[in-house]
């Protein structure tokens, strides 16, 4: 164990070798638990830092983050390995992590190092908006979050389970695996998958669930279905609409426990060999007969902003558009084209008014 933290303290100072680093990567892959606890001090390193010359320093900065981290996570103490990190880089490094802490740092610290009410290690990314963020999973399946989405998976990951938690949306190219399938849930459905890529989009604040596959099966349940399983093929995909009559039923559909769920065909874009449901990894936004209020919220995440609509009058007006490297204002300026409202932006808050 000792061995991980010397590399890792090489690895922050920048002073490892490539042989060191695959050395590394080999054994974070081998001790889970390390994985997780070096992403924590990984994020460490983006404070403000102070020579390791200075003693009093050092002590007062090792006490002021372990006391952060006793508010965050009340009756647990950091782990042996890392309160004793503070030898490695003292020897490795010229740095070392101020007294005066940066809270919201830690803040993320927490949300990716967390323990859950059973006291397991849990792994919690969270994106913010206006963010997409790659995460690359020990048992080596790939994810990208998109803006204001969260992923978490337990210690057990890759070891005893490959159980995944998602909100939001993400792109998954999951590493083949037939003896341990993966299981996302995501909002009111459970993907099992062996090994494929495929998008879900289960964002809390929208009306709809989405699933799309791309290569390889999947199979699908639903919250309010449990016993129903959906198997998709490549370029098919299910749409859960759990709040009916909001939306235009698609034509292949089957009304059940109170929620609508389509299956349906995913259209491919031979110009640039892309599909809609995944434009948003080219950091495109395309839309089709969607309600402004759809757009909106697509919006909010992408520019980080909190779009308020003055009354109901536009918001179930439906476009077909297409954004690229638009500014928000600029997207503003082109829906006013269609739909004859006005707009006032104050600091990250835009009021849409008739």
């Amino acid at each position: 164990m000792d061995r991980i933290w010397e590399l890792l303290a090489k690895k922050f100072s920048q002073e490892i070798s490539v042989e060191e680093m695959e050395e590394l990567d080999q054994l974070l892959k081998t001790h889970q638990q390390e994985f997780q606890q070096s992403e924590f001090l990984g994020a460490a390193f983006n404070l403000e830092v102070v020579t390791a010359e200075d003693p009093a320093a050092i002590e007062q900065s090792e006490q002021r983050l372990r006391r952060h981290l006793a508010e965050l996570i009340p009756g647990v103490e950091p782990a042996p390995e890392v309160k004793g990190i503070g030898k490695h880089l003292r020897r490795y490094s010229k740095m070392y992590v101020a007294a005066t802490l940066n809270l919201a740092a830690i803040t993320l610290l927490y949300l990716v190092i967390t323990h859950d009410s059973a006291s397991v290690l849990v792994n919690k990314i969270n994106t913010e908006r206006g963010a997409k963020t790659t995460v690359h999973l020990p048992d080596g399946s790939v994810v990208i979050l998109n803006s204001g989405s969260r992923l978490s998976y337990d210690k057990d990951f890759g070891v005893k389970n490959r159980l995944i938690n998602l909100e939001g949306e993400a792109y998954f190219d999951v590493k083949k695996n037939p003896a341990m399938p993966m299981i996302v849930s995501a909002g009111a459905v459970e993907v099992k998958v062996l090994g494929t890529t495929f998008n879900v989009k289960a964002y809390t604040e929208d009306s709809l669930v989405e699933t799309s596959l791309f290569t390889g099966t999947i199979q699908l349940t639903t919250e309010k279905d449990p016993e129903r399983v959906i198997l998709l093929r490549p370029r098919e995909k299910v749409i859960i609409n759990q709040k009916q009559n909001l939306y235009t039923i698609p034509s292949t559909m089957k009304d059940t426990h109170n929620e609508t769920v389509s299956l349906q065909h995913m259209a491919f874009n031979r110009t640039d060999s892309s599909f809609d449901e995944t434009a948003w990894l080219k950091n495109k936004m395309i839309f089709r007969a969607a309600r402004f209020r759809d757009i909106a919220n697509e919006l909010q995440r992408k520019f980080n902003v909190d779009i308020y609509f003055s009354d109901t009058t536009f918001q179930d007006i439906r476009l077909t558009v297409t954004f690229s490297e638009e500014s928000i204002q600029e997207i503003l300026s082109a829906l006013q084209q269609t739909i004859p409202f006005h707009y006032t932006i104050s600091g990250n808050k835009i009021y849409i008014e008739q």
